[in-house]
């Protein structure tokens, strides 16, 4: 899980633009700290990022902004299950 100021994260929620950097090296971030932490991306460009296959490898869901609240809380379900299967191991 990525460690920020002592604190442990099972998932990380990061927009693709924003000023002064982008989603993707966030996502990059999150993996090199903690391979384990889930990385959700929101963009307004979802579909294509995934019909494209242009989606970063370090992200683990994609979401099409703005999102459903069902969609959001699904996706956060998914990762974090998925992280803490990672964790435990086989």
């Amino acid at each position: 899980m990525s460690h920020i100021s002592g604190c442990t994260f099972e998932v990380v929620i990061t927009d693709l633009g924003m000023p002064h950097v982008d989603g993707r090296q966030v996502a990059s971030a999150v993996k090199d700290a903690s391979l384990g932490t889930a990385v959700i991306l929101q963009t307004g460009w979802g579909q294509r990022l995934v019909a494209e296959g242009d989606v970063p490898a370090e992200v683990d869901c994609v979401l099409s902004k703005p999102p459903k609240v069902r969609e959001l809380r699904e996706a956060i379900a998914h990762c974090a299950a998925t992280a803490r299967a990672q964790e435990d191991g086989p």
